[in-house]
């Protein structure tokens, strides 16, 4: 009997637990390409280096701020929607004609709006005149042969399966559900079940966040163009200031940030702060009057420490003194009401970083009850964080996972018992239009049923995330 080995058994439960939540087949062929590939970084300029030099060698190597194309996007969108406000008008004054010419007067969605397998998909049904034929050789590429289901009696091979070709068959594609090795499986929705009230039921609130995410203007973000994995240049000293010149991170991970709205002064608690890229990109915002950065062990607090200590002066005391790192169980609130905007960076499964660790993966069997508590200690953060916040500040919970248990899941699982418990009313801020500018540079992941939040998913043209983030308001 041919064996397979526990390398590729590990490995596939994650794909098993990823592809069963993305129904649409033409979905995960490319996250898991993606997950497998290069991942994509942006690089954030330190405000408090001397960057000239950093920013000619950026030009030089094609890396453009995404300012400009952001702030093209914004526009195209505001003059999008005056333009289908404009026609939408016309229609009304309209009335006149017949029930054919009303018909016709649907406006098709923008490309901004779909994700590329979404435009690879319409590509393949709809004439060449519609959609680049990029798109079209991309869904062929994904499906060639049209959709269908692999039907194996059996996950295993037997010598006498083997015919005189010899080993071929080793090589033949077989699907995770199908391999060895997960017949012990749990998953968390197996243990957590409470998560399909209806929003009346938690009495939950929601807005619509009309106005696109904003780009503080201290903010200087380089990035390549998407299908350019052209890798940055490694930060420099500045040897005058003995900090740093840049910061390099994933792209996706300036959403979180971002979705926080920072204003002047506000007082800011980055919960789950390690290793310190969220704390720092909101430092280099120069908007936050103070910054607790929070974790819970001693090894994770020194990485945070060593971080700005590489990027922040000491000689810039009003600065220093703005950062306090603390040292604390973020699940026990141990301020009310006391900050003004609170970012939960939870742990989480990590999908990418999962998929390339060899001997510690949280989807080994050790560590299944670890797995499952997961959905637990992020929800128990995300209330804290609810209780910190003070009336009228706002939440941003966020993952780097693909998981919608870890995703919208706990994000239900916290509102629930806030309105079992507590006496504070939560308001859900829908940011489905606040982030549409940002299409340029990122996957944005539609029709995936998302109740709360939005989702970067991973793509080869743009390889940010997996990460996941919602917004939530705290009305009293």
């Amino acid at each position: 009997m041919l064996c397979i080995t526990f390398s590729l058994r590990r490995d596939s439960r994650l794909f098993y637990y990823c592809q069963k939540r993305f129904k649409k087949k033409n979905r995960w062929p490319s996250i898991r390409l993606a997950l497998l590939s290069k991942q994509k970084y942006v690089s954030v300029l330190n405000n408090f280096a001397d960057c000239q030099s950093t920013i000619e060698d950026f030009h030089n190597f094609g890396a453009a701020d995404i300012r400009q194309r952001y702030s093209h996007f914004v526009k195209h969108m505001k003059t999008e929607e005056a333009s289908q406000s404009s026609s939408e008008a016309d229609v009304c004054d309209s009335q006149g004609q017949d029930d054919h010419m009303k018909a016709t007067v649907s406006v098709r969605p923008s490309l901004m709006e779909l994700d590329d397998d979404e435009l690879a998909v319409r590509a393949k049904e709809e004439s060449h005149s519609h959609y680049p034929e990029e798109y079209r050789r991309r869904a062929l590429a994904q499906d060639p042969a049209g959709s269908h289901d692999l039907d194996l009696n059996s996950r295993v091979v037997l010598p006498s399966d083997v015919g005189p070709e010899g080993s071929s068959v080793l090589h033949d594609h077989v699907p995770a559900t199908k391999l060895k090795g997960l017949e012990n499986w749990l998953e968390e929705t197996d243990i957590f079940v409470d998560t399909n009230r209806t929003d009346d039921e938690i009495g939950l609130q929601r807005e619509i966040q009309k106005q696109p995410i904003n780009l503080p203007s201290s903010l200087q973000i380089f990035t390549f163009r998407k299908g350019d994995i052209t890798n940055f240049p490694q930060p420099k000293l500045d040897q005058q200031m003995k900090v740093y010149t840049h910061y390099l991170m994933d792209g996706a991970s300036l959403l979180p940030v971002l979705a926080l709205d920072l204003q002047p002064g506000e007082r800011l608690l980055d919960l789950c702060a390690a290793p310190g890229g969220k704390t720092l990109l909101a430092l280099q915002t120069m908007l936050p009057g103070m910054v607790v950065s929070n974790d819970v062990t001693e090894g994770r607090i020194q990485r945070l420490k060593n971080v700005l200590k590489e990027y922040i002066p000491s000689n810039l005391t009003q600065i220093q003194d703005s950062v306090i790192v603390t040292e604390r169980d973020g699940c026990k609130p141990w301020e009310h009401e006391a900050f003004d905007k609170v970012l939960v960076d939870a742990p989480c499964l990590t999908d990418r970083h999962v998929l390339h660790e060899s001997d510690n993966s949280i989807f080994t069997p050790k560590r299944t009850k670890e797995r499952l508590r997961l959905p637990e200690l992020q929800s128990q953060l995300l209330v804290s964080a609810l209780q910190m916040v003070r009336p009228g500040g706002s939440v941003v919970y966020s993952t780097c996972t693909l998981s919608p248990l870890q995703n919208d899941g706990v994000v239900h699982l916290a509102l629930s018992k806030i309105w079992q418990e507590t006496r504070i009313d939560c308001c859900v801020v829908d940011l489905t239009h606040a982030v549409r500018p940002l299409s340029f540079l990122y996957r944005l992941g539609t029709n995936l049923g998302l109740r709360y939040g939005q989702i970067v998913l991973p793509s080869l043209l743009s390889n940010f995330g997996p990460m996941y983030f919602a917004k939530i308001k705290r009305l009293k």
